[in-house]
């Protein structure tokens, strides 16, 4: 496929071809069919909540500021 080829369905402008009249909606499903499945080089993607991320970095926080006034409270009795 030319570069040029490429640019009419590039996805962040697809949808403005489309609209123009620029690709037709035929052309693009081919296209989209023509793509190689790359499903086998993907990975997970894990998005966490953030308020519970939020949380845990708090707790996290408290624990070390904890561990930190233990240790010394331990330099200061030996």
């Amino acid at each position: 496929m030319k570069k040029k080829d490429e640019f009419l369905y590039d996805v962040r402008i697809a949808q403005r071809h489309l609209r123009e009249g620029v690709i037709t909606k035929k052309d693009y499903d081919k296209h989209l069919d023509s793509l190689p499945d790359m499903e086998s080089n993907s990975e997970p993607l894990i998005i966490e909540d953030e308020e519970e991320v939020l949380e845990a970095e708090a707790e996290q926080a408290v624990t070390e500021e904890a561990e930190a006034e233990d240790e010394e409270e331990e330099e200061v009795t030996e």
